[in-house]
């Protein structure tokens, strides 16, 4: 038994033993049950040996390659392990921040001899890209990005920095990406089971990010509410100026009602003394008599008005009964109560002595005395 142990062929298989774990310790941290397990070679840390720093290795070598393909596959994910809470997303953009930091500050382990003067550049982000690298807990991911180190503008001029590695065999513009979406998931932390905005093939590209100044995620969902954003104004521009012109339309029928009442009106006003309206049917018939009448041709004349008839008692000049009153600029006038009948129209002689136009111009109207009880007798 000690022999097969110890033996010359059990001390291959240990080798053979121990390379395999070796080999199973290599891969990228995902989350348990991860559709990705099977592009990342899962492990329970991710390992420096995973990890390269220039551009074009991670289309030339083996490792590059499949750092980027586990990284695009996490980043796509909407899966998360609901008894640890962690997602493929976080467990990405933590590959991406060791990557970052292996790289710039040999941290936890050196993976790169590259030199330039970049990593003067971030030192003012060391402290916050560091913090639990080594010992990472699914539920403080995204902790360090309240650390104060991480400003802004100390981000800007680091990605800056790597982004003008013209160097073609030294170029380090992936950096730049990495830590612009590190940033942006800061600003704009990306929901559970939700894929991360930044799509992989921008982050894996020698043209830098632009600055996260806007939630990727919120305003994904503008377009689709676009037209109604921009039409509910315009509709309602629209039924303003309708309501308008139905105001204005009544308004102005309702003014050209009123104008033509007042003209109307006006025509009547106008005519309200004009006498060839009301000039009477006896001076129209008798005009000799209306131009010898005193108060001229409008006043009705009795003598043309009443004619005698014999079944009537005639009063004086052939008047029936009546009364008179004087007004109150000093006329007299009267009203006589006898049955009008048909007039007796006759040809009025166009011949006159000076003695008849005399006594015309002279004559005065009679006023009949009122009876005395006061009561005017009924034609029987």
């Amino acid at each position: 038994m000690g022999s097969s142990v110890f033996g010359p062929g059990s001390a291959l298989k240990w080798a053979v033993l121990v390379l395999l774990l070796g080999q199973t310790s290599l891969g990228l941290r995902t989350a348990p049950g991860s559709p990705c397990e099977s592009r990342c070679s899962p492990s329970n840390e991710t390992a420096p040996e995973e990890v390269v720093c220039l551009d074009r290795e991670y289309s030339d070598t083996d490792v590059g390659r499949k750092f980027e393909d586990c990284i695009g596959c996490q980043l796509q994910s909407t899966f998360a392990d609901d008894s640890s809470g962690q997602s493929d997303v976080e467990w990405g953009l933590y590959n991406l921040r060791f990557a970052f930091t292996s790289c710039v500050y040999g941290y936890p382990a050196k993976v790169s001899d590259v030199s330039n003067s970049c990593p003067v550049a971030c030192e003012d982000i060391e402290p916050a890209l560091k913090f639990e690298l080594a010992h990472p807990s699914a539920l403080s991911l995204n902790t360090w990005c309240g650390t104060s180190s991480f400003a802004d503008n100390e981000i800007s001029d680091c990605g800056t920095c790597y982004n003008l590695t013209y160097d073609e065999h030294n170029r380090q513009v992936y950096m730049a990406n990495f830590i612009e979406a590190l940033r942006y998931n800061c600003h704009f932390e990306t929901p559970t089971e939700e894929q991360f905005p930044i799509t992989p093939s921008r982050i894996f590209t020698e043209s830098m990010l632009p600055s996260s100044t806007a939630d990727l995620i919120s305003s994904s969902s503008t377009p689709h509410n676009l037209a109604l954003i921009i039409a509910m104004p315009i509709l309602g521009f629209i039924i303003l100026l309708c309501l308008l012109a139905l105001g204005c339309f009544f308004f102005i029928r309702s003014r050209r009602k009123k104008v033509r009442r007042l003209r109307q009106s006006g025509h009547l006003h106008a005519r309200w003394n004009d006498t060839g309206i009301s000039t009477p049917q006896w001076a129209m018939e008798y005009p000799a008599q209306a131009q010898g009448h005193p108060y001229g041709p409008t006043v009705y004349s009795p003598q043309a008005m009443y004619s005698p008839h014999p079944d009537y008692p005639q009063g004086p000049q052939g008047l029936g009964f009546g009364f008179g009153f004087v007004d109150n600029d000093g006329r007299g006038q009267e009203v006589g109560y006898s049955k009008v009948v048909e007039p007796v129209i006759t040809s009025p002689s166009t011949a006159y002595s000076p003695e008849e136009k005399n006594l015309q111009a002279h004559q005065q109207p009679y006023f009949p005395p009122p009876p005395k009880n006061g009561k005017m007798k009924q034609p029987e």
